[in-house]
């Protein structure tokens, strides 16, 4: 009887211990369990942070955020390389190429006359000395008969100076007719000369006699822009006929540039034509502004003339304008500089989130901003984009709804 109560109580022993064991196995699966919970819903909340939980510090120069938080706000970051000592900045501008003033010709009648004949159509190519118009002038013939009077009455004024250096020579005259009949062929000499000069500017010639027709002629190799006569039409000496274009000469370009643009252009910068390999520099930039589109005209003159630019052809151009400054430069995207009351800054990325650094402006365009600090270093990193929605928040708005950001283990 004995026996059987001890085996007893050592089975309720058994079965108690049993259940115990049991039972501290449920409270520790239930503990790890409830942990995961806790450790998936915290995750989970972080992920679906709203992006009003970005704030920014009691100092107002520190913007905190997380890691995540920047990932969901599409913020992109960039490190900062080394810096320059010359700011090169490259502005692309949109204008027209357009003949130089050295390169238009304007024909005129030297003589009075009627158009007898137009021998080439407007923009036709013409060649050097080629003709382009004849006029009909009877001022040619009138001086063309004035050369022949000259030429029999000098060949006469000859043969008397030959016969009176005979009669001088056999001593029957005096020494003073001579002289007398040297000075008329010298007149008739100075008077020939100056006939000729005349006719060779009216454009006429003497050789083949009595001709009232002058051929007007291409001063160079071009084309006929346009042609201000018909024929018929009679003109005065002087009466511009037409005009031309010299060929030979390069185009220059008539570029627009924006007030922000144009204070970072100098005469001399680089210039080149998108779509050409050739290059050209800044002449002059226009001290006014255009009255219907606020811009500043840039005249670009190029190197050499090449057929891949036209006249008035519309043209993109890339001009490089180097700035040296004294102080170390980095070169950023413009969207990444942000500007309040006047002042420029860059959002600088560190374990807390961002903060904000004042920076000096040297050049911009509407690619890349020329910056300069005494605190910037290379390898920083620094915000490209979303730089608005994180002044947004450095300015204060939507800050005050926010909750607390300390709440969450910024990265």
């Amino acid at each position: 009887m004995g026996q059987q109560v001890s085996v007893l109580r050592s089975k309720k022993l058994l079965f108690a211990i049993g259940a115990l064991v049991l039972v501290s196995l449920g409270l520790l699966w239930g503990s790890t369990v409830l942990s995961n919970k806790n450790k998936a819903a915290q995750a989970k909340a972080e992920d679906e942070l709203p992006e009003a939980s970005i704030s920014s510090d009691a100092s107002g120069s520190q913007i905190l955020i997380s890691s995540k938080q920047i990932q969901q706000a599409g913020i992109q970051l960039q490190t900062l390389g080394p810096a320059a000592a010359d700011v090169q900045t490259r502005l692309v501008l949109q204008g027209q190429a357009q003949w130089s003033p050295e390169s238009k010709v304007v024909l005129t009648s030297p003589v009075s006359g009627v158009v007898q004949q137009v021998l080439v159509q407007p923009l036709a190519d013409v060649a050097r000395h080629s003709n382009v118009l004849a006029v009909h002038s009877p001022n040619l013939i009138q001086i063309q008969n004035d050369i022949l009077q000259i030429r029999a009455q000098q060949q006469l004024a000859q043969q008397n100076l030959a016969r009176e250096r005979s009669l001088y020579v056999e001593g029957i005259i005096a020494e003073k007719r001579v002289q007398e009949a040297q000075n008329q062929v010298q007149r008739f000499n100075i008077d020939l000369s100056a006939k000729q000069r005349m006719l060779q500017f009216m454009g006429g010639s003497s050789a083949n006699g009595l001709n009232p027709v002058v051929y007007v002629k291409s001063p160079a190799n071009g084309s006929v822009e346009s042609l201000q006569v018909s024929v018929g039409q009679y003109v005065e000496t002087g009466t511009v006929l037409g005009q031309l274009v010299n060929s030979d000469l390069p185009l220059q370009l008539l570029l627009q540039a924006s007030l922000a643009d144009s204070k970072y252009i100098h005469a001399g910068d680089k210039v080149k034509v998108e779509g050409c390999e050739i290059t050209g520099y800044v002449q002059k930039v226009a001290p006014a502004l255009t009255g219907n589109t606020q811009t500043q005209n840039v005249l670009v003159q190029m190197d050499a003339k090449d057929s891949c630019l036209r006249e008035q052809q519309f043209v993109k151009a890339h001009i490089q304008s180097y700035t040296p400054t004294v102080i170390a430069a980095w070169s950023v995207p413009s969207a990444a500089v942000a500007l309040k009351d006047g002042k420029h800054m860059i959002f600088i990325k560190n374990k807390s989130g961002f903060s904000t650094m004042s920076v000096n402006l040297i050049g911009v365009n509407q690619q890349q901003s020329h910056i300069a600090a005494a605190a910037l270093r290379p390898e920083m990193q620094f915000a490209v984009s979303g730089v608005e929605r994180l002044k947004a928040v450095w300015s204060g708005f939507g800050a005050e709804q926010a909750p607390a950001v300390s709440s969450v283990a910024a990265n």
